[in-house]
């Protein structure tokens, strides 16, 4: 390669240098504004894309939300009416327990030992107490009725089936007797 001389006056030479810095800075600028005018017509668009890709979507959430909503509904409302009536079943029971603790509290030392008492049942209407049992002896199931009969102070009225004491062991028996308004009303 040859060797290129420059042979005009250094001012010249140092005027040349200029304009070609001067040049290659203006490519530079050039460039760089033709970038970022490129790049936020990207970001421009890009934007643009996506609101319209999130219309879409959310007119389509919308869509699956009615859908979805409107089979939710009545399944809530099923499990809204069955708690409903869970509840109701459990106020009816808390109110109705503790007269029946108050019942139960008190005839719970009546029965003679060896007595077994199979069922116990409160008739909230007319306030009566239905008892069923088995007793060893005929004797255990007439103590246990005059013991019933005996506290007057919580209940009343009992009756005295005769077949109760007809066997004399291994004798079944039933009683029904009332339970005393005092008794019954207790807070």
């Amino acid at each position: 390669m040859a060797k290129i001389i420059n042979l005009l006056p250094k001012s010249k030479q140092k005027e040349l240098h200029y304009d070609s810095m001067l040049h290659s800075l203006w490519i530079i600028v050039i460039w760089s504004c033709l970038s970022f005018a490129l790049v936020f017509a990207a970001q421009f668009a890009t934007k643009f894309y996506l609101q319209l890709e999130g219309q879409v979507i959310h007119s389509q959430i919308d869509a699956l939300q009615q859908e979805v909503d409107k089979q939710q509904n009545s399944d809530v409302k099923t499990q809204i009416a069955a708690a409903n009536s869970l509840i109701k079943d459990y106020h009816n029971l808390a109110v109705a327990s503790p007269q029946w603790s108050r019942i139960i509290k008190a005839f719970a030392p009546l029965p003679p030992a060896g007595v077994k008492i199979n069922s116990f049942g409160v008739n909230t209407s007319n306030k009566s107490v239905i008892i069923n049992g088995l007793s060893p002896t005929r004797d255990l199931v007439i103590k246990l009725y005059n013991t019933i009969l005996a506290d007057q102070k919580d209940f009343y009225g009992i009756d005295y089936p005769l077949e109760n004491v007809v066997p004399a062991t291994n004798n079944p028996f039933h009683f029904t007797f009332y339970v005393q308004n005092s008794l019954w009303n207790q807070p």
